[in-house]
């Protein structure tokens, strides 16, 4: 099996498996579609990606199709698959997908599920193809090395870095067309990131941590409203690593000096900051750090305060220390905040919004990787560090003590990513790990208590009137009769595309640039 990505809901898991794209529930853990695909595509595939936008709602089984709220895309370097999990009989292929301009960088899902977003090699070129017109639109010289487009919440606006003739350029796209709304020459000095607030209402760019403590602050059509530059007595060095919007609309800024500034709402003033600190002395509070017996089995003891964390030279060769705020992520509520700092990589902090104070911290062997909360469960914290077993550590509030759960996956060196799954009632929570070649499920009592582990996909069910013979047997399977984007010069006046087509031709390619 192929790396199982989970949807954007933790509802549904997709996979690949004996060179089949398989689409599988993840509250009862059944098959729920299937297709088959070419064997040398499946084993080139790089990419696995949901789209954003759910299409309805999980309905289970009705006359042999599936009420599924996603579409998903599969990609190699060149050609783009896209499936819908409501409709199996309906695919799109985009062969050249990155318009001959060198092997597909990245790919993902538009603001909808009829966009695709493909980035060329080296940065030369974004097309964002559309599934409806069968037209694509190019843009140049996108800065797809750093997080340089974001979408506007429910319009679809999307906001887009690009770099020409030296100079950063932040464009702002009409939803489905395209075309240009703005084009706003930003004069920084390497834009690293562009991010709308949750509500709409402003976009915010954060400059290279070289040039200092700057984040740029535009409203909703593209006009400089504040340059947050940092307070009076700021250090000299380096600026932001990293933002985030909360969901009551203030920018929360990790910087390199191990600090969370946060800019009021509306005025985007620094209200208030929390600090990282080592040696850590809290005595208001446990401190909890991760301990490995003779069996190599893992579990949380209390710290003893003031309490040395590993810091980030423990782990490299280099003398010269990392530092910076790198990872920052709010529950779903917004009353909590989880970071971790490059300094002390291993080191996981929870604050409470409220108090805006620590309210745990979690010391660790290996460097943390991801910082996961719950969807639903307030409290609820995954924490995915970088160690050789296959293990996450999960923290919540009301817990005795955090727990560490080992999944029944082989050991590897390939990338290995945890995610949250839905889970069939309130009182379980289900947990993905996956790595390049194998997944598995755990399931987590309300009270902390490790309930079972289950190899994934092997664990799924077959769904109802589909026998094992009738999944994998070459003379059951569908011949989907793909249509297929192919890159050729025509007449100009676009396509009309029906289902029966099979080998229609792409003849609109527009391309924009941005107005100096």
């Amino acid at each position: 099996a192929k790396h199982s990505v989970p949807s954007p809901n933790g509802a549904l898991i997709a996979t690949i498996q004996r060179s089949r794209l398989l689409v599988c529930c993840a509250t009862r853990n059944d098959i729920l579609q299937a297709w088959r695909l070419p064997q040398e595509f499946a084993a080139r595939c790089r990419f696995i990606r949901w789209s954003h936008t759910q299409r309805g709602t999980c309905a289970g089984v009705q006359s042999g199709l599936i009420g599924a709220p996603f579409r998903i895309l599969l990609a190699d370097d060149e050609t783009v698959s896209v499936y819908d999990t409501i409709d199996p009989l309906w695919q799109r292929t985009i062969n050249g997908a990155s318009s001959s301009q060198g092997k597909i960088a990245n790919v993902a899902f538009g603001h909808n599920f009829n966009d695709i977003l493909v980035f060329s090699d080296f940065g030369m070129k974004l097309t964002i193809w559309s599934l409806l017109t069968s037209r694509g639109v190019e843009v140049r010289d996108p800065k797809y090395m750093v997080s340089c487009h974001d979408y506007r919440p429910i319009t679809g606006h999307l906001a887009l870095l690009i770099r020409t003739m030296g100079q950063d350029v932040m464009m702002l796209l009409k939803p489905q067309s395209h075309e240009v709304v703005e084009s706003i020459d930003l004069g920084t000095v390497d834009a690293q990131e562009v991010r709308w607030s949750i509500d709409g209402q402003w976009i915010g760019v954060r400059d290279v941590a070289s040039a200092g403590h700057r984040v740029q602050i535009y409203t909703a059509d593209g006009h400089l409203f504040r340059t947050y530059t940092g307070v009076e007595f700021e250090d000299i060095g380096l600026g932001i690593k990293c933002m985030q919007w909360n969901l009551a609309g203030t920018l929360w800024l990790g910087d390199f000096n191990g600090r969370v500034t946060v800019l009021a709402k509306n005025t985007f003033s620094p209200t208030a900051q929390v600090q990282h600190i080592t040696p850590i002395i809290l005595p208001e509070l446990v401190v909890w750090e991760e301990q490995i017996n003779a069996t190599k089995e893992r579990s949380y003891i209390h710290a003893t305060q003031p309490a040395n964390p590993p810091t980030s030279t423990s782990f490299t060769r280099s003398t010269v220390p990392k530092g910076g705020v790198s990872l920052l992520t709010f529950n779903n509520d917004g009353t909590l905040m989880a970071t971790k700092s490059d300094s002390a990589p291993t080191t996981a902090w929870i604050w409470s919004l409220k108090s805006g104070k620590a309210t745990a911290v979690l010391i660790h062997h290996s460097p943390i990787k991801q910082l996961l909360w719950h969807s639903h469960q307030y409290d609820l914290l995954l924490i995915h560090c970088a160690i050789p077993e296959p293990a996450v550590h999960i923290w919540k509030a009301n817990w005795d003590a955090p727990i560490v759960i080992a999944f029944p996956i082989a050991k590897g060196n390939g990338k290995v990513e945890a995610s949250w799954l839905q889970s069939p009632d309130s009182d379980t929570h289900k947990i993905l790990l996956s790595s390049e070649t194998q997944s598995a499920v755990a399931y987590i009592s309300s009270t902390g208590m490790l309930t079972s582990t289950q190899p994934y996909p092997e664990v799924a069910n077959k769904s109802p009137g589909m026998g094992s013979a009738d999944m994998f047997d070459e003379g059951n399977s569908l011949d989907l009769s793909p249509i297929k984007f192919q890159d050729a010069i025509g007449s100009g006046n676009g396509l009309d595309m029906t289902e029966e087509g099979v080998d229609d031709t792409f003849y609109f390619r527009r391309q924009i640039k941005a107005i100096g």
